[in-house]
């Protein structure tokens, strides 16, 4: 190999990267307890791969390429002072990586969708079936801020809620569950149940949770317990 060569590929650790392939090949799990500590293991395994491709954006820059970089001469000549094999090699997996990166958020989104909100009605016939039995609310909006994802969604002050994502009066925690690690997660839809003023009518709520919105939280609410 050349003493040109700003890399030399037998000198690289073979660090192996991350396989992410059986993770994404498992059914979803069925409930939301389920779902979220899968998600919490996959936003793990996320900062691995990421880590893996870190390593192969490094041989390129290394070698001064990016994955655009021609590695042929003005004449059409392989360039003699770059370490082609590895770069060949880096740019492979590192589009290997970015699709099972792709892939892997792809699969938290669900997960989360899942943890937060629990089946829909589409994947469990049951849940159409609860949503017509009138269920009592376990929360009340103290207060909505101005310009905020709770307001955006029509979230109101006095509003009562009968259901916040897969919480229920009938969750031990209550309330408490809301606070719960991967419960309230930036751009992950949340679907409420509130009632709303003296009518017995409930109304379907779909909150955005939103960071940078210009205050406190990814809500923008206060919910006190019933």
């Amino acid at each position: 190999m050349s003493a040109d060569l700003n890399v030399d590929i037998h000198n690289v650790a073979s660090e192996a990267d991350v396989d992410v392939s059986s993770s994404l090949s498992q059914p979803l799990p069925t409930t939301p307890a389920m779902a979220r500590t899968e998600a919490m293991s996959l936003l793990a395994l996320q900062k691995q791969l990421d880590g893996s491709m870190q390593r192969h954006l490094d041989v390129l820059a290394a070698n001064g390429v990016t994955m655009q970089t021609p590695l042929i001469d003005a004449q059409g000549f392989p360039l003699a002072d770059k370490d082609l094999m590895a770069i060949r090699t880096a740019r492979q997996r590192i589009n290997v990586l970015r699709n099972d990166s792709h892939a892997l958020r792809d699969r938290v989104a669900k997960l989360l969708e899942l943890a937060i909100n629990g089946d829909t009605p589409a994947s469990n016939p049951a849940s159409s079936t609860q949503k017509e039995v009138k269920m009592d609310a376990f929360a009340r909006v103290n207060s909505v801020a101005d310009s905020s994802p709770a307001q955006a969604a029509g979230l109101r002050e006095g509003d009562r809620v009968v259901k916040f994502g897969s919480v229920t009066a009938q969750h031990p925690q209550g309330l408490a569950a809301l606070a719960a690690q991967g419960a309230v997660v930036d751009g992950t839809p949340i679907q409420l149940l509130v009632s709303r003023g003296g009518s017995s009518a409930q109304v379907e709520i779909t909150l955005v949770p939103r960071a940078g919105w210009g205050g406190r939280g990814l809500l923008g609410c206060h919910l006190v317990p019933i």
